[in-house]
């Protein structure tokens, strides 16, 4: 009796962690720090704890490969700080970002090796996203009504919702879409239909943000939803097209459809100058880099055009190579695949198809996230990087979960 309280009170901080971060992560980052604060709390409460202290899905034989990777790339980062150009930006970048980020996918995988918790979590990102949009509606009315053209919220003349611009939000929607059109299938038949029209309004919103690396990535997501579950494959489809034709008529209506779909735009160009920069930065030191954390501090000594100020790569994967080298790169390319493949192996052995259905929705808003990565700074802004972790982490314990109970009732004779 005296170890189950605290078994227990650990396990409800830890859920009331969950829940803050799926329900408010769009809109307060002082509320990802609580939420984190709290998991870190229960978790830490978990393993101290005699009772519990081993009960952790990391044990599984299946995850080992993956926490030798997470603990290669922190070497990686850890390597970088004595040869950093900045030592001290790398200690905070180490301690503040990946750090962190790495607690909180650890902590993320031992809630998703509960199912339960992954469904209530997907329903929260369900309301909060419902949220979202009638957040980014309502400015969009207000952008069509507004007199004033010098309102700062809305300097992009682009759809922000409750982000500080318009791309950090088509990034979070671009990952809840498919973990809502693969949710929408367990649930009754009216709020499934909530649900996928809720997708398809988000799907809009995507358009109306004009973030075009969104769009590949939220593209990519879908193809593979409709290659990987043929059941759903006509609702995908569906859902995308009359998705496309609302984008289409508002953008349109609006004026906006050519500035849209050019590629030869401001931002394209000023991608190009910082992926300059960050090749250039590569070139002085391709295996170990400048330092964690000191592309900015490095970015004008690397200046070939564009805005004259510190500035990301806008290319996760360049800057994570212009800041810890080859090593850094190769490990944490290392990781993502050992991501992947534990995501897929676990699908592929579930028998549990509602299961199953979570697990790949959320992977395909992963992917879309790293397809989108490679052309924006995801990786290094709270929010999205956030919602990565988060996400790759309750992805991580499920596949472990309904894998090892398909293995189980298999070998059951």
């Amino acid at each position: 009796m005296t170890s189950a309280r605290p078994w227990r009170l650990a396990c409800r901080m830890q859920e009331a962690g969950l829940y803050v971060l799926c329900g408010l992560l769009p809109f307060s980052k002082a509320a990802i720090e609580i939420a984190f604060g709290v998991l870190l709390i229960g978790w830490l409460a978990e393993r101290l704890n005699p009772a519990t202290r081993w009960q952790t899905v990391w044990l599984d034989g299946r995850l080992r490969s993956l926490a030798w990777a997470l603990g290669a790339y922190l070497a990686a980062c850890a390597l970088s700080i004595p040869l950093s150009d900045a030592p001290s930006l790398s200690v905070r970048g180490f301690v503040r970002k990946w750090l962190e980020y790495a607690l909180l996918f650890v902590m993320m995988a031992e809630l998703g090796a509960r199912p339960t918790l992954v469904r209530r979590a997907m329903a929260l990102l369900a309301c909060s996203s419902l949220l979202v949009l009638i957040q980014a509606i309502s400015q969009e009315i207000t952008i069509w009504r507004t007199i004033s053209h010098y309102d700062s919220r809305f300097v992009y003349g682009r759809m922000m919702g409750p982000y500080e611009n318009p791309i950090d939000l088509a990034t979070y929607l671009m990952v809840v879409v498919p973990v809502l059109l693969m949710f929408a299938p367990a649930c009754r038949p009216p709020l499934r239909r909530a649900i996928w029209t809720l997708a398809t309004l988000l799907i809009v919103c995507v358009g109306r943000t004009q973030a075009q690396g969104a769009w590949v990535g939220l593209g990519v997501g879908l193809v593979l939803l409709a290659m990987w579950e043929r059941r759903i494959r006509k609702a995908v489809l569906m859902t995308a097209l009359v998705a496309l034709s609302l984008i289409g008529l508002w953008l349109h209506a609006g004026g906006r459809l050519q500035q849209a779909v050019t590629t030869f735009d401001r931002g394209f160009q000023d991608r190009l100058y910082m992926w300059q920069a960050a090749w250039g930065m590569i070139r002085d030191r391709p295996v170990v880099g400048h330092g964690l954390n000191t592309f900015m501090a490095r970015y004008l000594d690397y200046w070939v055009g564009g805005e004259r100020a510190p500035r990301y790569a806008h290319n996760g994967y360049l800057q994570i190579w212009a800041e810890t080298g080859l090593i850094g790169l190769g490990t944490f390319l290392w990781l993502l695949w050992r991501m992947w493949t534990g995501w897929l192996a676990g699908a592929r052995s579930a028998l549990d198809d509602r299961h199953r259905m979570f697990l790949l929705g959320m992977v395909a808003g992963l992917l879309a996230f790293l397809v989108q990565s490679a052309v924006d700074t995801n990786f290094y802004s709270l929010r999205q990087a956030t919602l990565f972790w988060a996400l790759a982490g309750l992805a991580t314990g499920l596949a472990v979960v309904i894998g090892q109970r398909g293995v189980q009732q298999t070998r059951t004779p």
